[in-house]
């Protein structure tokens, strides 16, 4: 549309470009002798045909499995990682629970020295590949019971049975030469039993368990002993928390020490990364300390202590990293999905 009246003409432009009239209306009258002032004159105008392309939209956040397509776009949950901390924490409270003094969360002392011609407290990082899913295959990836010392074999009892025994394993196997028996199945030739409970046995065979372990161990370290090679390769997997270090040989002249040729510090060491960070964090709001580098307490929380704790208040970022699962291969899994779903769907759920 366009106004046409003095001292303005609007419609000459429109009437140029082969704009056809559809009609005229009065936008503007004068009130003493009613002659129209501004008239409103309506054309139609020819617009260029359009193309027509036909082009293909794949947008990153869609999946379509047989023709069926689903929004996968979706917001980061960042309370996701803490709640999953959450129950990983209750997971191990139930099944590491120290039944004869009611403790959980309970650690390890261990101590290596540093002396003038050799420091045997250091990291060595095979330990993070030992837990229990590298170790034998199955259980958790978040544990590492092996690792733990001879006088604590309840936790590789407690691990191991609460996986076989809770997902109806029944059989036997061995790693490292530690052999594990469920419900009544008979152990290898030779095999010296380290525990028996109601339906697990744990034994190992000597000569397996010296070459897979104690000689790596022992040769790796040289001059420092098996507990310190063991104590690196906790260090290895983040376990342990350092309590402290003191003198524990000097040289003495007229009973005096006037030189401390070795020094000892003392860790406690927990069979998962979770467990130490409660223990580092928990400690700290029931005034329960570490003791002192000569004597560690490296005690669990009492199940008063346990009910106390505000786990909100712990920083749990550096157990996040830990369950955060490999990213997939997204392509190979579209890919076999779209050739099973026809099948899946109208098989009642029995794929092919």
């Amino acid at each position: 549309s366009c106004q046409y009246g003095a001292p303005t003409d609007e419609c000459a432009p429109l009437a140029a470009a082969g704009c056809t009239p559809a009609g005229t209306s009065c936008r503007q009258a004068n009130s003493a002798t009613g002659a129209c002032e501004i008239t409103e004159n309506r054309y139609t105008c020819p617009v260029a045909p359009g193309s027509t392309v036909t082009a293909s939209n794949c947008p990153a956040n869609v999946f379509c499995i047989a023709g069926n397509c689903f929004n996968t776009a979706y917001t980061n949950d960042a309370d996701f990682a803490r709640s999953m901390s959450f129950l990983e924490a209750g997971r191990q409270a139930g099944v590491y629970l120290d039944t004869d003094n009611l403790q959980v969360f309970k650690g390890e002392a261990n101590a290596c020295r540093d002396r003038l011609l050799k420091n045997c407290c250091y990291v060595d990082s095979a330990g993070s590949g030992m837990s229990n899913q590298s170790v034998y295959g199955v259980g958790s990836r978040l544990v590492y019971d092996t690792l733990m010392n001879a006088g604590n074999r309840e936790f590789v009892y407690q691990g191991l049975s609460a996986l076989l025994t809770g997902g109806g394993f029944s059989g036997s196997f061995t790693s490292y030469g530690v052999t594990v028996a469920v419900n009544g199945t008979a152990l290898p030739a030779g095999s010296a039993v380290l525990y028996s409970g109601e339906s697990v046995v744990i034994a190992f065979d000597p000569w397996s368990l010296v070459i897979a372990v104690v000689i790596y161990i022992v040769m790796s370290m040289m001059s420092c002993n098996e507990d310190e090679g063991k104590l690196a390769m906790k260090e290895g997997a983040k376990l342990c928390h350092t309590v402290g270090t003191y003198c524990s040989s000097c040289l003495r002249i007229l009973g005096k020490c006037v030189s401390c040729i070795e020094h000892t510090t003392t860790k406690c060491c927990f069979n998962s990364v979770l467990a130490r960070i409660i223990n580092e964090q928990g400690r700290l709001q029931v005034m329960k300390w570490w003791g002192t580098a000569e004597m560690p307490d490296c005690s669990g929380f009492t199940i008063a202590q346990l009910q106390s704790l505000d786990f909100s208040r712990m920083d749990l970022t550096e157990f996040y990293a830990s369950i955060v699962p490999r990213l997939p291969n997204v392509g190979a899994i579209q890919g076999g999905n779209a050739g099973r779903a026809s099948n899946c769907y109208y098989g009642e759920g029995r794929c092919q």
